[in-house]
């Protein structure tokens, strides 16, 4: 008919997403027609580098990189030193296909610093392939002088400072000594001589601790060390100053070296102000522990008693030997002793511990001297004393075990006898006590028997004589 539209069978809707179709799958064949060539292009075996800048000033370090394909030993980079030294290393390592076989990848980012101005040059370097050896590009990087070879660091950029806290310590007493070293700006090839501490026990607190700090609303780098320094003789000992150099650098093209030192300090130390043990500390205190309660020892306990000595301000070392004086019924054995220190946020607090064994000899009354120990007070700069106060123990007989077995030792049969039958009494007490009972029962019998035969003998009538009387 004419002028008649024919029915559209396939909406536009379903003849757009067949379109899209289409074009997806001819796109991802083409790709997998330029794939393989692509991969085996870029995938070729081989070294490449590269690096980040070409001219540096003397003192900046360059930034090598290195891509490996299918090498198969590690790869020598021994060429890349002959004019700069290595300071860093990283890398790491994906997967790849060469063709239809699985390489491994290596990529190296290595920083170098040239040694000398002028010409640097880096590479070639070599390997070995599946498909052969092969050789990688060579790098050239000039290194220029710093531009301005006048400029020095100023007493704004640099900062050093050696303290004591006592320039006249007792023997023995600690002092903390502090150095602290500040700088404006980065330091290339930095050394730095500590002071060397002769006649002291030293106790390092910090060790080139870096910080960064704010003076005058200027950002400095800080090193700060700090001991605790314990004369071990009197007299003047010299410390000797620090030594800090190196060479400061401000900017790419201002640098400059520069040498610090401090002069050397002398420290009169005092000698004892008492004779025997010498102990500065600014705290002492004496404790006391038993592995059994004092008040029910009996004769021929064994038992243990620790005396802890703590101290703040002191070394472990500097700690006297605390003996207990003897007592005539208890013996002392010292058998262990624990020495320790500990340091915390700048405080040493040193402590020993005594273990004594003990043994009482006999059950009678017991004192236990004072434990005494005398010190010097740093603080309140006199001496002072530190006591565990005196003790008396009553010493109890001894257990019947103990004592059987003591008797036993000692062989002595009559007392074994007599105790083996008080054992057996305590096992059947109503029976011995019946027995007492009848035994005491038959001797009253026994008595009234007597008197009634003493009294009939003293009224009986004597016998009369066959004699006549004369």
């Amino acid at each position: 008919m004419a002028g008649s539209k024919t029915p559209d069978r396939w909406p536009s809707a379903v003849r757009g997403l067949v379109s899209m179709l289409a074009l997806i799958l001819a796109l991802i064949f083409a790709c997998m027609l330029v794939m393989p060539s692509a991969l085996s292009a870029e995938l070729e075996p081989g070294i490449t580098m590269s690096v980040d800048a070409t001219t540096v000033y003397a003192g900046d370090s360059v930034m090598i990189e290195i891509e490996a394909v299918g090498l198969i030993d590690e790869l020598d980079l021994g060429p890349l030193s002959r004019d700069a030294d290595l300071l860093n290393d990283t890398g790491g390592t994906r997967i790849g296909v060469v063709d239809d076989r699985v390489v491994e990848i290596v990529t190296r980012r290595l920083e170098y610093l040239p040694r000398e101005q002028g010409a640097a040059f880096f590479g070639p370097l070599k390997a070995d392939t599946r498909k052969g050896p092969v050789r990688s590009n060579s790098l050239r990087v000039t290194v220029l002088p710093p531009a301005d070879t006048r400029w020095q660091p100023s007493t704004t950029d640099l900062q050093s400072k050696f303290t004591l806290s006592s320039m006249t310590p007792l023997i023995g007493e600690r002092i903390v000594a502090t150095l602290t070293l500040r700088h404006r700006h980065a330091i290339a090839d930095e050394q730095i001589t500590l002071p060397e501490f002769d006649g002291f026990d030293v106790l390092p607190d910090q060790e080139a601790r870096r910080t960064v700090v704010t003076v005058d609303e200027t950002s400095l780098r800080e090193i700060a060390w700090r001991w605790l320094l314990f004369p071990t003789r009197s007299g003047d000992l010299v410390i000797p100053g620090m030594r800090w150099e190196g060479e400061m650098i401000r900017s790419r093209t201002q640098r400059g070296r520069f040498t610090e030192e401090l002069t050397a300090e002398t420290v009169t130390v005092a000698a004892a102000s008492e004779a025997g043990w010498w102990l500065p500390a600014s705290a002492v205190e004496l404790e006391e522990s038993w592995s059994k309660d004092p008040r029910s020892v009996r004769a021929g306990d064994e038992f243990t008693r620790t005396i802890t000595l703590t101290a703040q301000g002191v070394l472990a070392n500097q700690l006297p030997v605390v003996e207990p004086l003897e007592s005539r019924a208890i013996t002392s054995v010292l058998i262990d002793q624990i020495r320790e220190q500990r340091l915390i946020d700048g405080q040493v607090t040193s402590s020993a511990s005594y273990t004594f064994r003990m043994q009482a000899q006999r059950p009678v009354p017991v004192f236990l001297d004072t434990v005494r120990v005398s010190w010097w007070d740093v603080i309140s700069r006199s001496a002072s004393e530190s006591i565990i106060p005196a003790r008396r123990i009553n010493v109890g007989l001894p257990e019947r075990a103990d004592l059987l077995s003591q008797l036993a030792l000692e062989d002595r049969e009559l007392t074994r006898l007599w105790l083996k039958l008080a054992s057996l009494g305590q096992k059947d007490t109503i029976w011995w006590a019946l027995l007492v009972l009848l035994s005491l029962a038959l001797l009253l019998l026994g008595l009234l028997s007597w008197r009634d035969e003493w009294r009939a003998r003293r009224h009986r009538k004597p016998p009369p004589s066959a004699l006549p009387p004369l």
